[in-house]
């Protein structure tokens, strides 16, 4: 796919495939809908619709944790379609009649029975199968398929089990072992790679016949790969074991976020001139016209965090310029002062004061005195969140261990160096610094940022030039987070869209942190009201009170029949003003949740807003990535006053030039 340069500000909507509903679907979105959801688009003037990452991950339901770079997901195949079916047809229409009543997705029901109809199919015609010459030059065409097919048996033949528990070799396995075994067991193997034949072929069909009708597809591709995944199994190197990435803490999570991704290895994809990256970039081409690199921060820096952390509160941005001994010293920071600030102790009141009538036992089990001082520090078998999770004590002493790991300035960066930890200023160490000391180590702690900064400029600018010199789909970055300055700098420069979520779009070194107005955003940016990690519009604006009201004011100064006191809940017309409102954004392209365009519809608006959310970040629920839409797409195209309100809102951008 080749994304055209547009002629007009675009305009698109936002759904995850399994969300859809058709006629002919199978308990979940299918590949096959976006055809009809892009003639729906195509009629009222919308230009794009934007998915989820639609690559395998097994039997996690989050799109976020993929086993494979490279793998569709077998849960939007459409069943009918698949030659060889029709001896199953009346299997399939009754799952489907079952299926379809259903509020939300029964992802596990669903992924079980496409699997066993699709492993029925290849039994009964497996000699026509692996003759097939097609399905013969696809595979030769795509060689990730032999690691994935490989993966994909032994994981089917140990029941699930983790990689590493997997018996040598197949645990650490040589390129060479990987393509024995599968010559060894090539009709295991054979299964998974027709599946994907089939996937690739449905989704290619329906991209085409999108581009047909003017409607671009916009994916979405994670950087970061499940620890379970094929690519970390079998390209091993191109990662780094003993780190995990999340994110810093922040606002809403103070202990920051451990996603137990593991980190890349960025030199060794460097020595193969980046061949992963620009195969899988490759890959997305086929279907995309755009694409959302998801966490873009990560290709400039990592939050990584040792191996053996449960929060992401001992994190170290990475790559990073440390603090050298040789520059503490020169500061007058000696070995002991030093080890005072990088190793947590704790003394016998602080003991007294958290643990009670448990201090002795707990200094006994879990603590080495420091010389023959009152202090003490954490056994070395307990210094890891871990590790103490484990421990078999009450919650509240477990609290205090976990609190006293976690309470160090520095953070050993190896190599004799360190790294300032996120809450260095707020340390026990920290504040019993004079303050000559404090200004010190502020100083070096501000010196080892604007270094870093340099390395990550220079880092982000070469990754993401080289993705976007690989590829012709339009490349957009979701930069949220703790960006660091040279972010936006680099995306200018290699016009790569930034992300703009109106709700968190402010102007933080003004008085009162106003609202910036659509009208002044970038026009190198999407923009949107919401996404799939954030509630709704109607939910949000039920959320906060002060929030709301500070937006309204905002609303009020540019949107004509916008005025009086803020109400507590949004009408359906009061609705539409806001999203006219992120409508009139410069942003190259405005993107809306599907959500928000059916909540116009007063027959289709949902009674509770926080069911039609698709994902709270950091939390597992059944309600996750299960919302479905409550209409077929076949009746969605009947409701004329729905079309007719959305296309009158987005007829204005394509009066805008580009």
């Amino acid at each position: 796919m080749r994304f055209t340069k547009p002629r007009h500000l675009l305009t698109g909507v936002s759904v995850p495939v399994s969300a859809l509903r058709t006629a002919a679907g199978c308990g979940t979105g299918e590949f096959a809908d976006l055809v009809a959801l892009g003639e729906w688009c195509a009629g009222i003037g919308l230009d794009l619709i934007q998915i989820l990452p639609v690559n395998d991950t097994g039997w996690n339901s989050s799109p976020y944790s993929a086993l494979s770079a490279f793998a569709l997901h077998p849960l939007y195949l459409r069943l009918s379609e698949i030659p060889g079916s029709r001896p199953f047809a009346h299997e399939i229409e009754a799952f489907r009649e079952a299926a379809a009543s259903a509020r939300r997705l029964s992802y596990r029901d669903t992924l079980a029975f496409k699997l066993s109809i699709v492993e029925r199919i290849f039994a009964a015609n497996e000699r026509q199968i692996s003759g097939d010459r097609a399905f013969a030059l696809w595979r030769a065409e795509n060689p990730w398929v032999i690691p994935y097919g490989a993966f994909t048996a032994l994981k089917k033949e140990r029941e699930g089990a983790p990689w590493s528990s997997w018996p040598s070799p197949l645990r650490d396995p040589t390129p060479a072992d990987i393509a024995a075994w599968h010559d060894a067991h090539k009709n295991e193997c054979l299964l998974a790679a027709w599946t994907q034949f089939l996937l690739e072929g449905q989704l290619s069909a329906a991209a085409r016949r999108l581009q047909q009708i003017g409607v671009s597809l916009k994916g979405d591709i994670p950087i970061l790969m499940s620890e379970e995944s094929v690519d970390v199994w079998a390209s091993r190197r191109h990662f780094d074991p003993g780190s995990r990435a999340g994110a810093p803490p922040d606002m809403y999570s103070t202990e920051g976020q451990n996603w137990g991704f593991p980190v890349y290895d960025w030199k060794h994809l460097a020595e193969d001139r980046y061949g992963w990256w620009k195969g899988r970039l490759a890959q997305a081409a086929k279907f995309f016209h755009a694409f959302r690199i998801d966490h873009v921060l990560g290709f400039f820096r990592i939050w990584a965090i040792p191996r053996g952390e449960t929060s992401g509160l001992l994190g170290r941005f990475a790559p990073a310029v440390p603090i050298s001994r040789s520059q503490l010293a020169e500061r007058g920071f000696d070995a002991g002062r030093i080890r005072w600030l990088s190793v947590p102790h704790t003394d016998g009141a602080a003991l007294a004061v958290g643990l009670g009538a448990d201090a002795r036992r707990a200094a006994e089990l879990y603590l080495d005195k420091v010389g023959g001082e009152e202090l003490c520090n954490l056994k070395p078998a307990l210094d890891s969140e871990q590790a103490i999770h484990a421990l078999a004590d009450p919650r509240e002493l477990k609290g205090f261990l976990l609190s006293l790991h976690a309470d160090r300035a520095l953070l050993e960066a190896g190599g004799d160096s360190f790294l300032p930890s996120w809450y260095f200023e707020s340390a026990r160490s920290f504040q019993s610094l004079s303050d000559g000391e404090k200004s010190a180590l502020r100083e070096l702690a501000r010196q080892s940022r604007a270094r870093s900064e340099e390395i990550w400029e220079r880092r982000g600018r070469e990754l993401l030039a080289m993705i976007r010199d690989t590829t012709d789909m339009l490349v957009c970055a979701e930069d949220l987070g703790d960006v660091p300055d040279c972010v936006p700098r680099v995306l200018a420069d290699l016009e790569i869209l930034g992300l703009r979520i109106e709700r968190w779009s402010r102007d933080y070194k003004s008085p009162g942190a106003p609202f910036i107005p659509p009208a002044r955003y970038p026009r190198l940016s999407v923009c949107t009201p919401s996404v799939h990690d954030t509630s709704t519009l109607r939910a949000w604006w039920e959320e906060d009170p002060a929030e709301r009201e500070l937006f309204f004011a905002g609303l009020g100064a540019s949107s004509p029949g916008v005025s009086g006191p803020c109400p507590p809940r949004l009408s359906r017309d009061l609705l539409e003003k806001v999203l006219e409102h992120c409508l009139s954004a410069r942003s190259l392209l405005c993107v809306l949740q599907l959500q928000e365009l059916l909540d116009l519809d007063g027959e289709l608006w949902s009674e509770d807003p926080r069911e039609d959310r698709i994902n709270v970040p950091g939390t597992v629920a059944d309600t996750n990535w299960t919302w479905r839409m409550p209409l077929t797409l076949e009746q969605l195209s009947e409701r004329r006053q729905l079309a007719e309100r959305i296309r009158a809102m987005a007829a204005p951008r394509r009066d805008r030039t580009a």
